[in-house]
């Protein structure tokens, strides 16, 4: 592969970047907003977040490992903060 791009390729590189990250985080704010919404039970909401990991997996293959770290704790503490745990038996 030739390592020396010319601006046209640089610019179309960039801009498929930004279409990706722009996709990931309609997919992240979407799922956020669902379990802030605090209908899910525990597990759905897990199960959605496990969805959202999966489908970030094919959007951007080799940046799982910043997915993980930047959105795995978000999930999680949105999913302690606003999960309806009532709903999955384990409180009340």
């Amino acid at each position: 592969m030739d390592e020396h791009l010319d601006e046209h390729e640089l610019m179309e590189l960039l801009a498929d970047e930004e279409d990706k990250l722009a996709q990931l985080r309609e997919l992240v704010d979407s799922a956020c907003e669902e379990i802030m919404g605090g209908r899910l039970d525990r597990q759905e909401a897990t199960v959605l977040a496990q969805r959202v990991r999966r489908q970030a997996q094919e959007i951007i293959p080799d940046m799982m490992d910043k997915f993980d770290l930047i959105y795995q704790s978000r999930f999680e503490r949105l999913i302690s903060q606003y999960v309806d745990t009532r709903k999955d038996g384990t409180a009340g």
